[in-house]
């Protein structure tokens, strides 16, 4: 007991896996545990306010400065990813079925944000990319034993509002048929994106990868919604770094998608074990239920 006590005091005067800087103890160790608060965002409205055609966040009559260019997938992500490589994507209504097309960090933009409201959501871009850099550090080279800390709460409402921009400036389709952009009545996106107890039980981030599967790391961004029988969006499908994920809207849903029985349920964290070591990236989540499923992954073999 004394031995443990000694490494917990230890371990809270290092700096925080989360990456802020700052030391553990006064960042996101809590006690025994881990957990990394989501990012607070603000909405509310303000004297100077407006409602800016075009953004998508209108209803709240709180835009500021005009309508701006929101990248479909964040431009930090896409370079990221990229390396000194090639991004891909794939899912777009103007690619055929499986058909992969090369973009840029400056590519992929729609009018569908006013400048406030796209600041507002950064928050999300960087827990993103600190989740992205993780998994590629410790997929891509052997590091020292390390972990990394992200809040599961920015993940969903990054892919959520990632979601909304591909639906909102037209690039969603089903096979070929480009979808109208309409979300299923009850899917509250506004209310999802502010605050993360708005989110039903059981809508959120779901990873299909079961043990024995295999993965390849890779530069591709894999898009494909899911729709309900009147075709409109309640979730999406896509698969990063060779990782294959769910976002689900509607939990009602859950029967309709066989994938998801075996699906893990907001993984609590996602192991990597290379020849010499083994890493971790932890995912915290504030929903008062515990998160005990893990994504492990095992090195096989350069590609």
């Amino acid at each position: 007991m004394a031995e443990a006590k000694r490494h917990l005091m230890a371990l809270r005067g290092t700096s925080c896996i989360c990456q802020s800087g700052k030391r553990a103890g006064e960042c996101c160790l809590a006690g025994r545990y881990w957990f990394r608060a989501p990012a607070c965002v603000d909405f509310k409205s303000s004297s100077d306010a407006k409602a800016v055609d075009k953004c998508y966040m209108k209803e709240l009559h709180s835009c500021r400065g005009g309508i701006s260019g929101e990248h479909l997938i964040s431009e930090s992500i896409i370079r990221l990813l990229a390396g000194d490589g090639e991004f891909r994507i794939s899912g777009t209504p103007w690619l055929a079925e499986g058909e992969w097309k090369v973009v840029g960090p400056k590519s992929l933009t729609a009018k569908c944000l006013c400048v406030r409201h796209n600041g507002n959501l950064h928050p999300f871009d960087d827990a993103a990319l600190l989740l992205f850099r993780s998994l590629k550090e410790v997929l891509e080279r052997e590091v020292e034993s390390k972990s990394y800390l992200i809040s599961g709460h920015d993940i969903e409402r990054w892919l959520l509002k990632t979601l909304k921009a591909l639906a909102a400036s037209g690039n969603l389709a089903s096979g070929r048929e480009r979808l109208a952009g309409e979300f299923a009545a009850d899917v509250r996106i506004v209310d999802m994106l502010s605050d993360v107890h708005a989110w039903p039980r059981g809508a959120g981030l779901y990873c299909l990868m079961e043990a024995g599967d295999m993965m390849i790391n890779h530069n591709h961004f894999q898009i494909a919604p899911l729709t309900n029988k009147e075709g409109e969006i309640n979730g999406l499908l896509t698969n990063i770094v060779g990782i294959n994920f769910v976002l689900l809207l509607q939990p009602a849903l859950l029967p309709d998608i066989p994938q998801l029985a075996k699906a893990v349920f907001r993984p609590g964290k996602i192991t990597v074990r290379q020849p010499s070591c083994l890493n971790e990236v932890i995912m915290s989540w504030d929903d008062g239920e515990r998160h005990r499923g893990d994504l492990q992954l095992s090195f096989v073999r350069q590609v």
